[in-house]
């Protein structure tokens, strides 16, 4: 009973979490994807300038969830963890044997995401850090020196099999607080703009200890 008890909080904390950092999708508007570095910060605005130079302004309301990124490891990786990693599919399969083959991709990160947010975008989908990235979240299933199964469903085609390189970002993923976002850091966004034309953000990452979101 204590076991059921436990998941059964932990779903309805990862429902509200989901909930929050992607209230935009529940309305079937995607929030964009913006990366940089916080330059201005004033009351509940800051301006973020990109990479391409770009000094875009961001509201930040008060409902603002706040995802912090610290430095982790790959030690930490075991079996039940929940994970996220944005990768490319390469051409070749994986090491990891099952029924069927399933192609290797390569890992730009790992995020070793905490239990309370266990549940969170969960799933394989296209991603834009570059033309041809994926996203994947789900929980470690097999593991094959530095490749991780990241499955999110039943079946064998529901699982993602990511090469985690030695030197690729590791990093421990959970609940922030506002008065982490900070001038100077590098941050990835999830922005919508309202009816003014001005974008708001609905999520945060933002790293901490040196730590830099690699989204």
């Amino acid at each position: 009973m204590v076991f059921f008890k436990r998941c059964y909080y932990t779903l309805i904390a990862s429902i509200f979490v989901i909930a929050l950092v992607m209230p935009a999708c529940a309305k079937g508007e995607e929030p964009e994807h913006i990366r940089g570095q916080i330059i201005s910060l004033k009351d509940s605005t800051t301006v973020v300038k990109t990479k391409d130079g770009k000094k875009i302004p961001i509201v930040l309301p008060d409902n603002l969830t706040v995802i912090s990124l610290t430095k982790g490891s790959y030690t930490k990786v075991d079996f039940g963890v929940y994970v996220g990693s944005v990768a490319v599919k390469l051409d070749e399969f994986s090491p990891i044997v099952r029924d069927s083959l399933s192609w290797l991709h390569k890992g730009f990160e790992l995020r070793i995401i905490d239990e309370q947010l266990r549940g969170i975008a969960l799933g394989h989908q296209k991603w834009d850090l570059t033309s041809d990235s994926i996203i994947a979240h789900g929980w470690v299933d097999d593991i094959e020196d530095r490749v991780l199964s990241i499955k999110y469903g039943p079946t064998e085609i529901e699982e993602t099999d990511v090469e985690v390189p030695r030197g690729a970002p590791v990093h421990i993923m959970k609940l922030g607080k506002k008065d982490q976002v900070e001038i100077g850091k590098e941050v990835f966004i999830g922005a919508n703009k309202d009816k003014n034309g001005d974008y708001v953000a609905s999520f945060i990452f933002v790293g901490k200890d040196g730590s830099v979101p690699s989204l």
